[in-house]
């Protein structure tokens, strides 16, 4: 052995540990301080125009300048020396009128927006009428809108960045760095070392859905580049009674008339963060305990005339995404699908009532908003003897934004209504934003049991009140007499929990009765996300509504999920109730998904111009990142560059140099022994 390569084998071991064991930092990133807990505004388009905000490719930099007032953002807009800047403001500040005003401006590259030591009185930045272009024509008037506080923020085109940060301590920390580095002799600014953030959330979508959908179908070569999915998912539904009757349960039952109970599902905001408490989470807490309810009051050994199909409706809120899915499918008869060996056909004329649950905040009135003209008198009459202590009024010739629109632009004298809190414009300040969360709706989880009454008046006795009124009116409706029986009122319990599911905790007791995955403990957002990528709370609303309308075929067993299933009938192992969610029972359900993507990207030549349907896609995007970093003065960076140019000029002489000289400086080494004889 050559022992004179030992000293060349253990420095290779050393570097090799050093390189497994030392988490290496690129110089350029120690920088940079990185904060967490912040969520961007990204971009989304439609068959027009592009709206959101983006940042520079490589992100957007800028100095912090910490704003308490609107006299803090004039004044970086007339006198700021160092721009571009970051201006950090409350949500207060972050108006139609300021907006503008920070876009015309050279001085900005994006906006850090915070909370602010108050709840904002309101904060919506959605239309003043939503879906204006979806929605009936004259059910929005500029002398009355629905949303009277909304700016259209979340229309507007951004060229910056905007971030909104939640979390105290990183407003508080940008703050003393701002006020350590920066808020001082701002005539000077330029000479000195600043403050300064970078956001990072470059979009790569642009123009609008046609030209962006037309460029990710390029194939220019073997991995094509993909610029921006359409927004989609799925709705969900489920059929009181099965559609299907005889001993295997495969004959199909058409001869039923059918009323339609709806909710949405999804909420947006300007940002990533979605909670939609009032809206729509108060309508989706009613439709599943009315739906809950019901099932527990109504025989299922009669033949009825009339079956309940209860839908979840998923991206109403652009364009009703779902809805004109839904009713497409019925007008070319594949609902509930395409095959017509198990299931009956339904089609639109098959729908003899259409209800839709709208927000329901505990208010002092229900109002049933209808238009004239439609078949309605007698189940309002059944509503109102039904209301119990709930205050019932009816608003004719007025509907505001639901999934109704969509049911009445294909069939105009459909008898449907819209249960809601408000009368004429919304009761909710924050519709479609960030603010829309429990604190604004006042929830408190009470951690019921099945036997617990609530003496307090709050939302949880509010919704019960609603889904009772309706359910005994559904009960009336379909068996011709009042139910009589023992139980009174919704199940208070449930609809707390529901509450709790969705708004404070993913991991409650709802979602482990009806499967068993250990969930985050955050809320799960309702934003109606993008085809490819569903969004699991749709499938925990689908299985919630597949548990209170399902019927129990025997204790749960391993066999369960194996029973003969089709697009009718599936079974799934769930708890017996929420008091007990370790006895798990067979459930054979009703409950199936369908598509929640617009039409618009399904048919064949579609006129993108023409307006039917929904076309809103989402840019992909790639790294989302906010990072505090101190930006040297400008004489620093001019000395910095003039410094790295005079070495680099003097390496190029220098290895010419070199280069010139080798045959001097690199001689060769002579042989010091007489050659080998060959």
């Amino acid at each position: 052995m050559d022992f004179t390569l030992k000293p060349v084998f253990l420095l290779t071991i050393v570097l090799l540990y050093v390189a497994i064991n030392v988490n290496a930092i690129r110089t350029k990133d120690k920088m940079y301080e990185n904060i967490d807990a912040s969520k961007a505004c990204f971009r989304r388009l439609n068959a027009t125009h592009q709206i959101g905000c983006t940042s520079k490719r490589g992100g957007s930099t800028g100095v912090i300048h910490y704003c308490r007032s609107q006299s803090d953002l004039d004044f970086i807009l007339k006198n700021g020396t160092a721009p571009p800047y970051v201006p950090v403001i409350p949500t207060n500040l972050f108006t139609m009128s300021n907006v503008n005003r920070l876009k015309q401006s050279s001085k900005i590259s994006g906006v850090l927006l915070y909370a602010g030591d108050e709840n904002p009185d309101y904060f919506t930045h959605e239309q003043q009428c939503p879906n204006p272009e979806s929605s009936l024509k004259g059910t929005c008037k500029a002398s009355s809108v629905w949303n009277p506080h909304g700016t259209g923020l979340l229309y507007q085109d951004i060229p910056f960045p905007v971030f909104f940060v939640e979390n105290e301590e990183t407003i508080k920390f940008a703050k003393e760095c701002f006020d350590k580095y920066n808020n001082h002799s701002f005539s000077t600014q330029r000479d000195r070392s600043l403050c300064s953030l970078q956001l990072t959330s470059f979009m790569y979508a642009a123009t609008n859905s046609s030209t962006c959908i037309r460029r990710s179908n390029m194939i220019t070569n073997l991995n094509p580049v993909k610029f921006c999915d359409p927004l989609g998912d799925n709705n969900a539904w489920a059929s009181l009674f099965p559609l299907v009757r005889g001993p295997n349960l495969t004959e199909p039952i058409r001869d039923v008339g059918y009323i339609v109970v709806a909710a949405r599902m999804d909420a947006t905001s300007m940002f990533d963060k979605t909670e939609g408490a009032i809206s729509p989470v108060t309508g989706l807490v009613a439709l599943l305990a009315t739906a809950k309810y019901l099932k527990t009051i109504l025989p299922t050994d009669e033949n009825f005339t009339k079956n309940v199909l209860f839908v979840v409706f998923n991206g109403e809120t652009y364009d009703y995404i779902g809805s004109q899915r839904f009713v497409y499918e019925l007008l070319k008869g594949n609902f509930p699908t395409k095959s017509k060996e198990f299931l009956p056909e339904i089609r639109m004329d098959d729908i003899d009532l259409f209800i839709e649950l709208s927000q329901l905040n505990k208010t002092e009135t229900v109002v049933a908003h209808y238009l004239s003209g439609t078949k309605l008198k007698d189940f309002l009459l059944k509503l109102r003897t039904n209301k119990g202590d709930l205050s019932f009024d009816e608003a004719e010739d007025s509907l505001p934004p639901a999934s109704v629109h969509t049911f009445l632009k294909n069939r105009t004298n459909l008898p449907s209504l819209v249960l809601a809190d408000h009368r004429g414009p919304f009761l909710n300040p924050f519709y479609n934003s960030v603010y829309d969360n429990a604190s604004n709706l006042h929830y408190k989880y009470l951690n019921l049991t099945k036997d617990d009454i609530s003496q307090s008046d709050n939302i949880q006795t509010h919704v019960q009140k609603v889904a009772t009124m309706l359910a005994k009116s559904l009960y009336l409706e379909i068996t011709a007499k009042s139910y009589q029986g023992p139980e009174d009122v919704a199940d208070l319990q449930f609809i707390d929990e529901l509450f709790h599911c969705y708004l404070e905790n993913a991991n409650c007791r709802v979602h482990q009765a009806i499967q068993k995955l250990e969930l985050n403990t955050q809320p799960i957002s309702l934003y109606i996300g993008v085809e490819v990528a569903p969004n699991f709370i749709t499938t925990l609303i689908g299985l919630t509504l597949g548990w209170v309308t399902g019927d129990v075929t025997g204790p749960g067993n391993r066999n369960c999920t194996n029973e003969p299933k089709n697009y009718a009938l599936r079974y799934y192992n769930m708890s017996r109730s929420l008091d007990d969610l370790n006895t798990t029972m067979c459930y054979r359900i009703t409950m199936n998904f369908t598509e929640a993507v617009s039409p618009a990207f399904i048919i064949d030549g579609y006129d993108w111009s023409s307006g039917q349907y929904s076309t809103w896609t989402e840019s992909i995007w790639g790294d989302i990142k906010l990072r505090v970093f101190l930006k040297p003065s400008a004489a620093h960076e001019n000395m910095t560059i003039a410094v790295g140019s005079m070495v680099f000029i003097l390496a190029l002489l220098l290895v010419y140099f070199v280069k010139s000289r080798a045959h001097i400086l690199f001689a060769p080494q002579l042989p010091t022994l007489a050659p080998t004889s060959c």
